[in-house]
């Protein structure tokens, strides 16, 4: 197969604008994550870092209220694709929506017990693919 007068310049534009597409949904899903996180967490939970102990002065045994609900964000992320012939093949944009951080690493655990990411994209799905324009 051979073509001729290809123009990657209108694929760079679809490219650009998938995107924004993706970004736009990606914080739907965000806003509904959260959203369900705020109806399923009951307890307000404030504790200073641990003063004893084998983890004592550890930032991550402190527990605040509303930190899993401050950690729920959208991060755009560039990969390589690998190597081809001694070039680069196109690096690829990710958008992902994380919960939990450092600080509340728990995320998966509350994820695994009474899920909260996965019925909020469930939730979400029509409306991200209006956006995306997926029928």
């Amino acid at each position: 197969m051979r073509v001729e007068n290809w123009d990657p310049r209108v694929l760079n534009e679809f490219k650009g604008v998938a995107y924004d597409r993706l970004l736009t949904a990606s914080y739907v899903v965000k806003d509904k994550t959260v959203q369900r996180l705020r109806g399923q967490i009951r307890h307000n939970i404030n504790r200073p870092v641990y003063k004893k102990g084998p983890y004592a002065g550890e930032p991550w045994t402190a527990r605040h209220a509303g930190q899993l609900l401050r950690s729920v964000r959208v991060v755009q992320k560039k990969e390589d694709m690998g190597q081809q012939t001694g070039r680069k093949t196109a690096d690829f944009t990710n958008i992902r929506v994380y919960a939990g951080h450092y600080l509340a690493y728990y995320a998966d655990i509350f994820e695994f017990y009474t899920p909260f990411m996965r019925p909020a994209f469930n939730e979400s799905l029509s409306e991200v693919k209006s956006i995306c324009g997926v029928t």
